[in-house]
């Protein structure tokens, strides 16, 4: 019996995932106008697709559909990004502690594995490879959680705040402290502290909403 093959993705759906990779990297200005037209050119589309995939990410909050029918990027917005992160502490945070008495040894040595490059990242200055391995490190405990739907909301509310951390990454400083506010999370996970390691998860996300915040104040 022939195994059926893995079914491609639409090119609405191929449009949609590269268009909202690409507003998540920053490679489009807040505010930017997107045309249809250029959008297929750059993806290597029909406008079909394109335009399906503007309706999702509008619902998605990351474009808007102007009055005259334009659609353009949406601005960044201080009180957006703070009602996100509120939402993200909490998500996180519970994340956190159903995945302590589920994470296996071989979990706990991946998630160490990353602490160490974020720690060896952040001895470097090199900001690019502690954030990638601050993210592997988040990917993984929620991997473990054990709770498809917390997983999909969380993923989506680390894409949306994706977008205001592309536009202050030009920076190029990495706050430290955030190694430090891994390093206790993984502890209580060591210790299957599910309590502490929620309260430590909910205190990290808080600090890099507050980090966030002041550096976009700051941009203007």
């Amino acid at each position: 019996m022939l195994e059926s093959a893995t079914p491609k993705p639409s090119l609405s759906e191929g449009a949609y995932s590269e268009i909202r990779q690409a507003l998540v990297r920053g490679d489009f200005e807040p505010g930017q106008r997107l045309s249809e037209p250029e959008l297929a050119l750059r993806f290597s589309t029909s406008r079909s697709p394109i335009r399906e995939a503007l309706v999702r990410l509008s619902h998605e909050g990351f474009v808007e559909r102007l009055p005259s029918g334009r659609v353009r990027v949406r601005a960044l917005d201080i009180l957006e990004l703070e009602q996100l992160y509120v939402v993200r502490a909490s998500v996180e945070g519970l994340a956190a502690r159903l995945a302590a008495p589920r994470l296996r040894t071989i979990d706990l040595e991946q998630m160490e594995k990353a602490q160490e490059e974020m720690e060896r990242c952040v001895r470097k200055n090199d900001a690019v490879g502690a954030i990638a391995a601050g993210q592997e490190f988040h990917d993984l405990l929620l991997r473990e959680c054990g709770n498809q739907p917390l997983i999909e909301v969380l993923s989506g509310l680390r894409a949306r705040i994706s977008r205001f951390r592309a536009v202050v990454a030009s920076l190029g400083d990495y706050d430290p402290e955030r190694a430090i506010e891994h390093r206790r999370i993984l502890k209580a996970l060591y210790q299957r502290k599910a309590e502490q390691a929620e309260t430590e998860m909910i205190r990290h996300v808080n600090r890099s909403a507050a980090v966030l915040m002041g550096k976009l104040r700051k941009r203007g």
